[in-house]
């Protein structure tokens, strides 16, 4: 019964205070109302994309030598994305490009007017990972067209500095292989000249090629002279035989005797140099293949370099918004209202409450 009696008093006090509570509630939803069509109607522009694969820019790929593989990035490469898209490199960019320090009413010689313009920027911009892997990108402003415009620039340069990480390894490994190659050719151009200077000295140009050209010419002399010598060795005791005939035999054996002396001597002096040679022409076909190789990656990873491989894959461009994403003014004014209507019943209980205590006291005293 007390409980009940403790209810009724406050449904009694508050039934008193109605109109009290009720204006108050009034009152701050419409200075609410008032105050909110002050505020200036923001827009909020939207781009979403994907984090493409870094392989799509292999050389390799480029040059049809491997499969492409997967297009879509990977959980890295999203991450890689998003803390581009959180970098100072990228606000700077858009405050400059789209002179946000008179947008935003920045004094740009103030030497903080960067630190400001940046958490201006952060306020309205907001990159964040969906839950289907995507990447989107808000971008809020007073101006929808503008909002649409740095949404969409900032996408892009996104996809620029990610190209730029990709692109700065590339060069790296360029210049490696570039320098491989300038050291390469010097090296073939020494190996060049000693070689051309055993050939010289032993007068051979190709070592395979002359070997056996000198083995089958030195067999085919050494039988055409032991023929002749037979025939000679027969012909010179035999009487019958006209002298002639027994002079033009020994005159042949005896040239092909000389042809067989001088290919001995060839090739002996084939012999002494053909390792050698071998050995330099080895050197000197192993540093021009590795020269042909570095050139033709050199190639390749120029031909990477010059492409224009995105790194971002676009799903949805900002277009200019047409609905205001702030302030939601129907809400800030029932908000208002609502909040005003709450005080006020406290406010009328914790008065009554003083009120009864400062009666009770009264009495007290008077008995």
């Amino acid at each position: 019964m007390e409980h009940t009696d403790n209810l009724l008093g406050v449904i009694k006090t508050l039934y008193q205070w109605r109109k009290q509570i009720l204006g108050l509630s009034f009152l701050a939803a419409i200075g609410t109302a008032g105050i909110s069509l002050l505020l200036p109607n923001y827009y909020k522009a939207t781009t979403v994309f994907l984090a493409a694969s870094p392989d799509l820019a292999r050389p390799d790929i480029l040059y049809g030598k491997s499969n492409g593989g997967q297009p879509y990035g990977t959980a890295n490469d999203i991450d890689r994305i998003l803390t581009i898209a959180s970098s100072t490199e990228l606000g700077d960019y858009l405050i400059d490009s789209f002179k946000l320090f008179e947008h935003y009413d920045i004094d740009p010689d103030h030497p903080k007017s960067y630190v400001w313009a940046r958490h201006k920027l952060s306020a309205r911009m907001e990159v964040t990972k969906t839950k289907r892997d995507a990447i989107e990108l808000t971008f809020e402003d007073v101006s929808p067209q503008l909002a649409a415009q740095i949404a969409n620039a900032a996408r892009e340069r996104i996809n620029y500095l990610s190209q730029e990480v990709l692109k700065s390894n590339q060069r790296k490994n360029l210049a490696s292989y570039e320098a491989g190659i300038a050291a390469n050719e010097v090296i073939l151009k020494e190996l060049s000249d000693s070689l051309s200077r055993l050939r010289a000295r032993y007068r051979i140009y190709n070592t395979r090629e002359v070997s056996t050209d000198l083995t089958e010419r030195y067999i085919i002399a050494r039988g055409n002279f032991s023929r002749f010598k037979g025939r000679w060795d027969a012909m010179r005791n035999n009487p019958r035989i006209p002298r002639d005939s027994v002079a033009f035999t020994e005159a042949t054996m005896k040239g092909y005797k000389s042809e067989v002396d001088s290919l001995q001597k060839d090739l002996a002096h084939l012999s002494g140099g053909e390792a050698e040679l071998m050995l330099m022409e080895t050197r000197y076909y192993t540093s021009n293949g590795q020269l042909g190789d570095a050139v033709e990656k050199a190639k390749m990873l120029s031909t990477a370099l010059a492409a224009d491989v995105p790194s971002v894959l676009i799903v949805e461009t900002a277009e200019v918004p047409v609905v205001k994403s702030r302030p939601k003014r129907s809400i800030l004014v029932v908000a208002a209202g609502a909040i005003a209507f709450v005080i006020g019943v406290f406010g009328v209980l914790l008065f009554n409450a003083y009120q009864e205590n400062k009666w009770g006291e009264a009495f007290n005293d008077a008995r």
